[in-house]
């Protein structure tokens, strides 16, 4: 429903700019306000060849750019120079080599380049990415909103969309992804009025990657395969591993490990062609997290120890750590405790370097590897409180990525509006110089078409708006329990068939949990029905931080409540279960200055060959919990 919503307002808005795009001018005709910069004549051809090889790949363009400078620096001139070096630690910023790229960084600004010409932006751009690939999150900010400010201030609006594409970017890496797809919308508008078809490729690829961290599959793997397509048809194909890559973790997030590991075979394929052995390297590691997460620890190993031969350099922090992290699941998985705890030990150097509110969830990932070492030791408390800890983050991170996901619509929305206003407003600015030269009647005839583009923009507007807030309304109300604001009865089933006919097919594991709370018509009667809805509202917000992130939690009836767990074993639906009872216990819910303790009993069953039907495993479920009763309550009990 929110894939058809989106559709469906993007295309009236095509309409609504098709029709004002008459009466607009094209951007490139401003900006001539652009700080100039003097280049040797000779040297803009070697820029446009720079620009041919970069396209190909930035080791090519690299190597032709150090044998120019060796070979001609005594003919160009301050600004030649600069801007060569720019480019040279544009290049090495994209191949890793952030050391070599900070050293042509430095030299660059030794020339003293014009503050607000494209070289000098360039040059903030490339640093701050240098600063974002450390970790240094709030210096990178700093940086690319300097370069923003700059080429607003020059109406450089090439670099103005490369600043906007860099802050997504920035955003999309330190878990913003609302705010990164915001700025890659404003940079697509800019490269689609510059018609630069290549950088709108590059943009799909990263606007992949955030539609997918934002759970829209549809469109994550849209924009990464139509990037693709488009490097492949002009052999691009440096940049076509970078495309296949996205692709690749888009299926990975999606948890389709059949097409995930199609695609990084794929990533194998093309980095032959494009004779770039790091993305094998990378190519093996990706198909290790892909068996890692499909339960299949010896190839996990298998393509990891594939990956660790190349002794590719990991030249930054988020990387580093999470290949530790890797290892310590390896490890944990086949019982080598001791080298688990290293490998964890190594990670937590490296995260304490970074800061926590931009790596949520490798934190919350730390911490759960943490528990599950603490379980293995039978250090039971030191595991319950680590796994508090990651869950706090998970609720915490979770709840911000749904409100992401409910306002990602609106935030497109309003920075179309605002891109369209903006486009507006320069029109009007130009038509009123151009009626300087024309005849009265002329003058009047453009801005009543002005005035008209300008109304009927607005009132298709108020119409999306409207259409958004009532189909979002419905939607809520028809799959949405109004007291919990979890699933109700009626989307719990359909999800919990839909997920077990996936199970069914892939042949993998499905359980579910039904718990209800103890005496609950006592709390009722002591405390009052209002005590009763506090109580199930909390029991609600705390069940939802001990379950994962695809998993379904409804209320199905009065104090009744149903899991559904896709992937998960009986044994793990157990442990899950045995956490919220856990915690359950611990609860206390203040209602009117009164402290209310409750218990909670469940039920747990699965998918096995004798009970296939949803209906069958939901019986058995609900006999489980019916036993859990029987023997006291407060208990989990399994079939």
């Amino acid at each position: 429903m929110t894939n058809k919503i989106h559709e469906y307002s993007t295309t009236l808005f095509k309409l609504t700019l098709l029709i004002a795009c008459g009466c607009l001018l094209n951007i490139s005709a401003i900006s001539a306000g652009i700080a100039s910069e003097s280049h040797s004549s000779w040297m803009e051809t070697s820029f446009e060849q720079l620009q041919e090889l970069n396209k190909k790949d930035p080791a090519l363009a690299l190597d032709f750019a150090e044998k120019l400078y060796a070979k001609s620096s005594d003919k160009m001139n301050n600004a030649d120079k600069a801007s060569l070096f720019a480019k040279m630690a544009l290049y090495c910023s994209f191949l890793g080599k952030f050391d070599q790229s900070q050293e042509f960084i430095n030299t660059a600004n030794t020339l003293s380049p014009e503050q607000k010409s494209p070289t000098a932006i360039s040059l903030l751009l490339t640093q701050a990415s240098i600063y974002d690939s450390l970790g240094k999150a709030k210096e990178a900010l700093t940086l690319y909103k300097t370069a923003e400010k700059h080429a607003k201030e020059s109406e450089d609006f090439r670099s103005l969309a490369d600043s906007y594409s860099y802050l997504a970017g920035y955003y999309s890496m330190n878990h913003n992804d609302i705010e990164a797809i915001k700025y890659f919308n404003k940079s697509y508008h800019l490269f689609d009025q510059l018609g630069d078809e290549l950088e709108l490729a590059y943009l799909k690829i990263q606007m992949s990657t955030s539609y997918s961290l934002l759970y829209d599959d549809e469109q994550a793997i849209r924009y990464a395969n139509e990037a693709l397509e488009y490097f492949l048809k002009h052999e691009l194909f440096f940049d076509a591993l970078f495309a296949q890559n996205a692709l690749a973790y888009n299926y990975l997030r999606k948890k389709s490990f059949e097409l995930a590991k199609e695609s990084f075979y794929k990533v194998i394929q093309l980095s032959k062609k494009a004779n770039n052995e790091n993305y094998t390297a990378r190519a093996y590691l990706g198909l290790a997290k892909v068996f890692l997460n499909d339960e299949q620890n010896d190839k996990a190993r298998y393509y990891f120890n594939k990956y660790q031969q190349y002794q590719i350099p990991v030249n930054t922090p988020h990387a580093t750590v999470n290949d530790f992290l890797l290892l310590a699941e390896l490890e944990l998985n086949d019982l080598q405790l001791d080298l688990a705890e290293n490998a964890i030990t190594s990670a937590e150097r490296v995260l304490l370097t970074l800061e926590k509110e931009n790596t949520l969830s490798i934190y919350r990932r730390f911490y759960d590897l943490k528990a599950k070492l603490a379980t293995l030791k039978d250090d039971y408390k030191t595991a319950y409180a680590l796994q508090s800890k990651a869950r706090k983050l998970q609720t915490n991170y979770s709840n911000t990525e749904r409100e992401k996901v409910r306002s990602k619509l609106k935030v497109i929305f309003d920075t179309d509006q605002a891109l369209l206003k903006n486009k507006l407003l320069e029109q009007e600015k130009q038509l009123n110089s151009i009626a300087l030269e024309n005849a009265q009647n002329e003058q009047w005839l453009q801005n009543l078409i002005i005035a008209i583009i300008s109304a009927l923009s607005l009132l298709l507007t108020y119409f999306v708006y409207r259409q958004l807030k009532t189909s979002k309304g419905l939607q809520m109300l028809a799959n949405t329990d109004s007291l919990t604001g979890l699933s109700n009865r009626r989307f719990a089933f359909s999800q919990a068939e839909k997920y077990l006919t996936q199970a069914k097919k892939i042949k993998n594991n499905f359980a579910v949990i039904m718990f209800d709370v103890d005496f609950f018509k006592h709390v009722n009667d002591e405390y009052g029905h209002t005590a009763g809805d506090t109580v199930l509202k909390s029991l609600s917000v705390l069940a939802c931080g001990y379950i994962r992130a695809n998993d379904i939690i409804g209320r199905i009836g009065g104090e009744e409540f149903l899991i559904i767990l896709p992937g998960a074993s009986s044994e793990q639906a157990k442990v899950i279960a045995e956490r919220i009872r856990c915690a359950t216990e611990d609860l206390i819910v203040t209602n009117d200055n009164q402290e209310i303790k409750i218990t909670a009993s469940f039920g747990v069953a699965h998918l096995t060959q004798k009970e296939e039907s949803f209906s069958e495993i939901f019986n058995n479920a609900d006999t489980a919990l019916y036993q859990a009763k029987e023997q006291g309550r407060n208990k989990v009990v399994a079939i």
